[in-house]
């Protein structure tokens, strides 16, 4: 069922393997998933306190919505998923927010913090263009570092509650379970880091059963097909509890949006042969089904889901990326939800050994989340935010400060980590941001006619800046072939113009930001072109033995003036960031 090899994709997106591979491997990576899947629904459904018939819903409902949704992410409506593999996965790192949600409020309050949660994924979707310098990978891994200390009490609880009737047991267990996946988690081949959460749970299951500890009357008195007895019934509720836990749901939905931009561009770099510009529109895609999945999850009345990353390492160990296999992994997973028998066997994990797993979680989490800064930031002062606001988290989170009495809602705001360091993650960011050298601004219509005003206000930030006449010119340089390569001569189009009704087309505007790090040059140009310059400057290093086309001389020149040139494109917006070292430098 797998390529002999890693590394480019046999099938590409567009693509169609043979359905026996399609369906094989849909339903490869379906169960294996739904070992992993189930454990969210059932910790938080057992936190509850609201019998096994509430059980039995949660994991019915999970798997229709993660299949659901899975095929919202692969066939797209409209602005709404990504057009890509990218099954989706109930989130463990919800299991805090969900447990507190059930058991100060119960049901309805998750549903209405769920929901919130989503409305904030669609909002950051559309404007992520506007966002992307609040809705950073410093925040974002700063939150999953705090993340692993609050499920790390999650884990400790429920191993605590495992190991009331039989200690020893339970710990064995749970410690069985830890080092059979960590075992093969840590070792480098994709393949067996794939397996190795699952490897640990069938293990952990298999000692639990010699041990005595393994309940199977679930799996015993569940039919083979069937649907849940009951449902509980969907309601709203806006009291006490649901306003204190707003803060720490917003920052769920921003987490999963982080997560999803990031699975989203994992996957567009595995999922084609050759070399592409990531094309943010399908990022934007993946984040909006995200929400969707979540709202989904929240008219269900269960729990949150983010994207699965081990799909990224599922592509390359089979090298296919191909839609097909989108549908059938979401096909299967709806199909499991209606098989009790088997989703009984996989939602009766013993508690040890849901610690055991998670315990990995945890320790995967935290890397994660310090991989996410360090990788994604060159900035040592961003950094230095992620490290404080880790330990303000946790600081707040084991109640090492004496606070005063504030009132409900704050008290219970400020014993939160995620909310104390995820606030204050955004804050010192935004502080980096306002006292950071000016951004200066320029504003005018795309066309080669705003040229002569263009280099006026790059003259203009180089004076601010103290710059010498040799990087005055190479802003000049990079500015001039930036904008020609945006707004090229089209003889073609005045001509239509000038022989039309009279009507003008649209025009487009364009905005360059100028910053600077030191003596560093940052220039974005916020405008539009239909094809992207990554791509087209790549293609270039690619066959510059080949004739110049006129068209592709400012390219050339471009890329020998910046030091880097990167193309986000999104849904009605295109933004061109440009780094210029000075001369000596380079």
């Amino acid at each position: 069922m797998t390529a002999p090899a890693l590394g480019s994709p046999q099938y590409e997106a567009d693509e169609s393997p043979p359905l026996l591979r399609t369906l094989g491997l849909g339903a490869q990576f379906s169960l294996i998933a739904s070992a992993t899947l189930l454990v969210t629904p059932v910790i938080v459904a057992n936190a509850a306190g609201r019998g096994e018939p509430y059980v039995v819903w949660m994991v019915f409902a999970s798997l229709i919505v993660v299949g659901a949704s899975t095929l919202i992410q692969v066939r797209r409506l409209g602005f709404v998923g990504a057009g890509a593999v990218l099954p989706m996965f109930t989130a463990a790192f919800a299991i805090p927010f969900c447990i507190t949600a059930v058991q100060d409020g119960g049901p309805s309050t998750l549903t209405t913090l769920l929901l919130l949660a989503a409305v904030a994924q669609f909002a950051i979707s559309r404007w992520l263009f506007i966002l992307r310098r609040v809705v950073t990978p410093t925040v974002g891994g700063t939150v999953m570092m705090i993340l692993s200390i609050t499920l790390a009490s999650v884990v400790f609880d429920l191993l605590d509650d495992a190991t009331q009737v039989d200690p020893d047991k339970a710990s064995l267990t749970a410690l069985v379970t830890m080092v059979v996946a960590a075992a093969l988690t840590l070792r480098r081949s994709p393949l067996l880091r794939f397996w190795g959460p699952i490897a640990g749970i069938i293990v952990g299951c298999v000692v639990a059963g010699a041990l005595g500890i393994f309940e199977t009357s679930r799996i015993t008195e569940a039919a083979w097909i069937g649907l849940p007895a009951e449902r509980p019934e969907l309601a709203l509720d806006f009291g006490l509890e649901f306003w204190t836990l707003v803060p720490a749901f917003l920052f769920l939905g921003v987490i999963i949006s982080i997560q999803a931009n990031g699975a989203s561009i994992s996957m567009q770099r595995v999922a084609w042969r050759e070399d592409r510009a990531v094309d943010f529109r399908q990022v934007q895609g993946a984040v909006a089904g995200g929400a969707a999945s979540n709202f989904l999850a929240a008219l269900a009345g269960t729990v949150p889901n983010a994207i699965n990353p081990g799909i990224i390492a599922f592509t390359q160990i089979t090298g296919v990326a191909a839609r097909t296999l989108g549908y059938s992994i979401g096909c299967f997973f709806i199909l499991l939800a209606f098989l009790p028998k088997v989703s009984g066997l996989l939602s009766s994990i013993p508690g040890p050994v849901m610690t055991g797993y998670l315990i990995m979680v945890t320790g995967s989490l935290f890397v994660d989340g310090a991989r996410t800064v360090i990788q994604n930031e060159q900035n040592n002062e961003k950094i230095a935010v992620a490290g404080v606001c880790f330990w303000i988290g946790a600081a707040f989170q084991f109640k090492l400060f004496a606070l005063p009495d504030l009132g409900p809602v704050l008290n219970a705001m400020l014993a939160s980590g995620i909310t104390t360091g995820g606030l204050a993650a955004v804050v010192m960011i935004l502080y980096l941001e306002f006292t950071n050298p000016r951004r200066m601004r320029f504003q005018s219509q795309l066309d080669i006619d705003a040229l002569p005003q263009l280099n006026e206000f790059i003259a203009r930030f180089a004076d601010s800046r103290g710059w010498d006449s040799a990087m005055k010119d190479r802003l000049s340089a990079v500015a001039e072939e930036t904008l020609l390569t945006l707004a090229p001569l089209d003889l073609e189009g005045l001509l239509d113009e000038s022989d039309g009704d009279g009507e003008d087309k649209e025009e487009r505007q364009l905005i360059v930001l100028a910053s600077s790090d030191g003596p560093v040059a940052d220039l974005e140009f916020i405008g539009g072109d239909d094809e992207n310059m990554e791509d087209r400057l790549r293609q270039l290093q690619q066959h510059d033995s080949e004739t110049m086309v006129e068209q592709d001389v400012s390219l050339r020149l471009l890329r020998n003036y910046a030091s880097s040139v990167r193309h986000q494109q999104y849904h009605d917006t295109d933004i061109i960031s440009v780094t210029v070292d000075p001369p000596e430098v380079r």
